[in-house]
C-alpha cells in the first residue's frame, strides 16, 4: 500500500481526525508559532509518499501563507505528492474583473495553490461563471464534490409526518436543492433574488400556493452574513409556511449573524463540517474518504 498521511491545522482537528479514522491513516498536526510581529513559523512532521493537507479556507488570508509554508516543508522533507483537501475553498467567487483595476481572485488563488499541490479537492465550491473546478486549476488535478448526498441522508433519517418543502432562495441554489429533492423525494421551489449590496438582498416567490401550510427547509451552498436566508425566511413566512429551518454546505456566519437568523423565525440551522461551526451536524468524512481512496 502506498504511504499516505494527513496533516491539519489545529482548528480543523475534529473533521480532519474523522477523515483520518475513516481512511485508517496517520494524522499529524501542523505546528504554527506566531512571532510578536505576526509572522508565522510553520513546522510539519516529515513523511514519505502522499501527504494530504486538510484545511478549511475560511478566514483565508493568514491560512494561505501558513498552507504554502506547510506544503513546501512537506515536499522538502520527503513527500512525493501533495493533495489539498479544502472543503471550503476561498476566493472562487470573482472570476472576472467587473471594473478596471480589479484583481481576479479566482485566477490568482488558482495559480497560487496549483504551484504547491498536485491535486485539490473541495466541496460545493462557490463558482459563478464556470461549471467545473478544473477550470480554476488548469495546472493541477482538481475535483469538486457535492454535499447533496450527506445532506439528503440527514433529511431522510428524520421520521416525520409533516408536509415538507425544500426551498432554494435563488436560481443559483437550484442545482443543490434539486439534487437533494431527487434524493429525498421532497418537492422544491426556488425564489428570485435581487442583490442591492453585500448585505442587502430581496427575495420573492411568485407562487405562494406551494408554500402555505408546509414545513419549509431552506437549502443553500453557503451562508455568510445570513441576509439572503433571512429575506427568504421572511418571504416564505408571509406566504404561510408553518415552520422554517435551514441546511447548508458551508456556514461562515458569526454569533450575531446567527442570532439574527433565528430571530427571523428560523427554528433550526444545520451545516456540514466543511467549516467548524456550532451548527455542524452533517459530516463529510465518508464523502471525502471515498474520493481519497484513489490515492492508495
Amino acid at each position: 500500500m502506498k504511504n499516505i498521511s494527513l496533516h491539519y491545522l489545529i482548528n480543523d482537528f475534529e473533521p480532519a481526525n474523522r477523515l483520518a479514522i475513516q481512511m485508517d491513516i496517520p494524522a499529524y498536526s501542523i505546528h504554527i508559532h506566531t512571532f510578536p510581529d505576526n509572522e508565522s513559523k510553520v513546522s510539519v512532521n516529515p513523511v514519505q509518499g502522499t501527504a494530504i493537507i486538510y484545511i478549511s479556507l475560511n478566514n483565508p488570508n493568514e491560512k494561505l501563507i501558513q498552507l504554502a509554508f506547510a506544503a513546501n516543508a512537506l515536499k522538502e522533507n520527503g513527500a512525493s505528492r501533495l493533495v489539498l483537501v479544502a472543503p471550503y475553498l476561498c476566493y472562487m467567487r470573482q472570476d472576472k474583473a467587473f471594473f478596471p483595476g480589479e484583481a481576479i481572485s479566482q485566477h490568482i488563488i488558482g495559480a497560487f495553490l496549483a504551484s504547491y499541490f498536485d491535486k485539490i479537492i473541495s466541496v460545493d465550491p462557490h463558482l459563478h461563471r464556470i461549471n467545473d473546478l478544473r477550470e480554476a486549476f488548469p495546472e493541477c488535478e482538481a475535483t469538486s464534490l457535492t454535499a447533496a448526498e450527506p445532506i439528503s441522508n440527514t433529511i431522510n433519517d428524520e421520521i416525520t409526518k409533516e408536509r415538507r418543502l425544500l426551498i432554494g432562495p435563488d436560481s443559483e441554489s437550484k442545482q443543490w436543492v434539486s439534487s437533494i429533492a431527487e434524493k429525498t423525494n421532497i418537492s422544491f421551489i426556488t425564489g428570485n433574488k435581487t442583490r442591492h449590496g453585500d448585505r442587502d438582498v430581496g427575495i420573492e416567490f411568485p407562487d405562494h400556493s406551494d408554500i402555505n401550510g408546509v414545513n419549509a427547509i431552506i437549502v443553500d451552498d453557503v451562508i455568510s452574513s445570513g441576509k439572503t436566508i433571512i429575506r427568504c425566511a421572511e418571504a416564505i413566512k408571509s406566504a404561510g409556511a408553518l415552520k422554517i429551518e435551514v441546511i447548508t454546505t458551508h456556514i461562515l456566519s458569526n454569533d450575531k449573524d446567527l442570532s439574527l437568523i433565528h430571530k427571523a423565525g428560523i427554528s433550526r440551522v444545520r451545516s456540514t463540517d466543511s467549516v467548524q461551526h456550532p451548527t455542524n451536524s452533517v459530516y463529510l468524512s465518508t464523502l471525502l474518504a471515498n474520493e481519497l481512496q484513489k490515492e492508495f
